[in-house]
């Protein structure tokens, strides 16, 4: 009994035949107890017309002499069904004496007893001459009676049997009808775990397996999805690393065969291709290490605007090489950010070299400074709970971003304009990092942006909290 259909069955089945057993234990008790009474109910009455008929005899006889005769030969002409007949029937005169007894031919002196049976008084004239004794030592019960309970047991057995049966048959249907999407859901898995494709399961009326069914089925569909991303994920690191790897191999061929010479030119490509391979590799690591848990963090009370300062300085010169305006907004009186300092730089560098990428020339990037507005949160322009944190915002002037691919902007490997070169759109690692890097400092990151009008990435971080003065 290891499948979970049969032990549902078997305890369906128990607990209907301990609740069965139960009733018939009652029913059997309360009728007996209710029959005991209406028998009495009946001995009692019998005894009554027992003692009336006694009376006339000893009217008729003018005392008991000869009383005991009269009753054998009234016994003897009674029918079958008379009330004389049905039970025993014991008479005592007023002093005890035992005048008649339909179930043994010998007298005996004896004081009738209410355990004995019913007893009744014979009255003639207003005076107790006697008593009328039924039930006697023959049983209080007919066999009619006894047939009649023996039929009722034997019903509430049947019943019983009939009841286990009946809620085996329920049972095994109603397990059956739970364990099938429980079977469904193993197949699905095992399926799922072979590497087959996942059909949808069927959704089931019940609603906590109708949860189960959704719950499984979204994960089989995440699961899915994760693994075609990694598939992704591997062909664009092949194809990262395969393009300045192609480079090397050829111009290394080159200088082999006498081709080209190792010039400073050609030597300065070598330089720039491996470290094309060194910065892809250095990214790839970084966000294995955050996935891990394991990229250590030095967390700490930083000046933001001076962060700004120092990452705008960083980047100047590449923006004026590419005629960019490069703008650094700060709000007075920022409170302190909690964060990485290496970290933070890292973060705000990424996303301004991204904005640099896609803006063109004469156009301009903006970092912006300040705090997260309880009324943006309010507006659900950014996720809830983060009003007063401080807030970095990089705009540039570029072509935007369509609305359907800003889900899938932070994704690996991943470039909203498909047509731009490595060199041009860079690794599809930049802002998968700075994601990974903001959430870990317990930030928040999300990005608006309209097509023709540029885009703004909005980051999040935690305030410093004051120290408590002693």
């Amino acid at each position: 009994m290891r499948s979970l259909r049969s032990r549902l069955t078997f305890t369906h089945a128990l607990v209907a035949f301990v609740g069965v057993i139960i009733v018939a234990v009652l029913v059997i008790a309360v009728l007996r107890v209710a029959f005991n009474q209406l028998t009495e109910r009946r001995m009692q009455s019998e005894a009554d017309a027992a003692a009336d008929v006694v009376s006339v005899i000893y009217q008729r006889r003018q005392g008991w002499p000869g009383a005991a005769q009269a009753l054998q030969r009234r016994l003897a002409q009674s029918g079958p069904n008379d009330l004389v007949r049905r039970r025993r029937m014991l008479v005592y005169d007023a002093q005890g004496t035992l005048i008649f007894d339909n179930g043994s031919t010998v007298l005996q002196r004896r004081q009738p007893q209410p355990r004995d049976g019913t007893a009744s008084q014979i009255v003639v004239d207003n005076q107790t001459v006697g008593t009328v004794l039924i039930g006697g030592q023959l049983g209080d019960l007919t066999q009619a009676e006894t047939d009649f309970l023996r039929m009722v047991r034997w019903s509430v057995v049947v019943g019983s049997a009939l009841a286990v049966l009946i809620a085996l048959i329920v049972g095994r249907v109603i397990t059956s009808r739970v364990t099938r999407p429980l079977r469904s859901l193993q197949v699905a898995a095992q399926r799922l775990a072979s590497g087959a494709r996942h059909e949808p399961l069927a959704i089931p009326p019940d609603r906590e397996l109708a949860e189960l069914a959704v719950s499984f089925n979204t994960m089989a569909t995440e699961l899915d999805r994760q693994q075609q991303l990694r598939r992704q994920q591997v062909a664009d690191i092949a194809h990262e690393l395969r393009t300045p790897l192609s480079v090397l191999r050829l111009q290394l061929e080159s200088i082999e065969d006498g081709i080209d010479q190792p010039t400073p030119a050609t030597l300065r490509s070598l330089a720039e291709e491996t470290s094309l391979l060194t910065r892809l590799v250095d990214d790839l690591r970084l966000l294995s290490l955050a996935d891990a848990g394991q990229l250590s963090l030095a967390i700490e009370p930083l000046d933001p605007v001076a962060m700004g300062e120092r990452v705008v300085g960083n980047v100047t010169p590449r923006a004026r090489q590419q005629q960019i305006d490069l703008k650094l907004e700060a709000l007075p009186g920022v409170a302190p950010v909690l964060a990485d300092p290496q970290r933070l730089l890292q973060i705000l560098g990424n996303l301004l070299e991204n904005g640099l990428r896609y803006t063109p020339a004469g156009g301009t990037v903006t970092l912006r400074i300040g705090t997260v507005p309880a009324d943006v949160c309010a507006q659900g322009a950014a996720p809830d709970g983060i009003a007063g944190w401080v807030s970095f915002e990089v705009a540039d002037t570029g072509a935007g971003i369509p609305a359907s691919e800003l889900p899938q902007i932070f994704e690996r490997f991943y470039r909203a304009d498909k047509a731009r070169t490595r060199e041009g759109g860079g690794s599809g690692l930049g802002l998968a990092i700075v994601q990974r890097l903001v959430e870990i400092q317990g930030g928040r990151i999300w990005v608006s942006s309209a097509v023709g009008h540029g885009t703004t990435f909005h980051i999040a971080m935690p305030p410093a909290v004051p120290a408590t003065r002693a």
